[in-house]
């Protein structure tokens, strides 16, 4: 009895191969491609067009990372300019109004040896002056333009007019200015009760930012 069974199973076994090898015959017959393929290699031409894929794909990928981190650095390099900027501009307006609290006092001391007629002590105030880090040239112009006091001894026989424009020593209020040489002028007018007595200007280099 077991003899038949195992024999039954063979039979059947071997009509599905049969089948099988039929079916597969079949579709040879109809498609060539199929039936080369079992004995067909993969040419070397496409192994060399999919490492040339690779390559074209990962050059491409360097290539827009490295866009994406250009534009990001340029990004960064134009908001550290913007921050310097504004930083310039804050810096700008905190020296102003020290320079304008520094200006009101040295225009009382001026005013008080001018009408004193002590034209040395306020020879000695703009030396000192001068000493000062970024500090150039101090001078003092009478009302009527004449050159009092300067601590560059080239002025000596100037007129206080031809180093300054009337613009500058007609200032009414104390004013920071700049002139063509990147250069600042600090402009104090110096007042009596009724009128202007003279006008001191100081000349100097604009503090660095760091």
């Amino acid at each position: 009895m077991t003899d038949k069974y195992k024999q039954n199973d063979n039979e059947a076994n071997d009509t599905r191969q049969s089948k099988a090898a039929t079916l597969y015959s079949i579709l040879s017959s109809k498609f060539e491609l199929l039936a080369r393929f079992p004995n067909m290699q993969v040419p070397a031409w496409y192994g060399l067009v999919c490492l040339a894929l690779i390559i074209v794909i990962f050059a491409w990928k360097q290539i827009a990372v490295g866009q994406v981190e250009s534009d990001m650095v340029r990004k960064l390099e134009n908001a550290r300019i913007s921050i310097a900027q504004e930083a310039r501009v804050y810096a700008d307006r905190q020296y102003i109004k020290e320079e304008e609290r520094f200006g009101q006092v040295l225009s009382w001391a001026v005013r008080g040896e001018l009408l004193r007629n002590n034209l040395d002590q306020i020879s000695q105030y703009f030396n000192e002056l001068v000493k000062l880090r970024d500090t150039e040239i101090v001078v003092l112009v009478s009302a009527d333009g004449q050159l009092l006091v300067s601590t560059d001894k080239r002025h000596e026989d100037a007129k206080g007019k031809d180093l300054f424009p009337v613009e500058i020593l007609n200032k009414k209020k104390i004013t920071v200015e700049s002139n063509v040489d990147g250069k600042k002028l600090l402009v104090i007018p110096v007042m009596g009760l009724n009128n202007r007595m003279a006008t001191v200007v100081v000349t100097y280099s604009p503090p660095a930012l760091n």
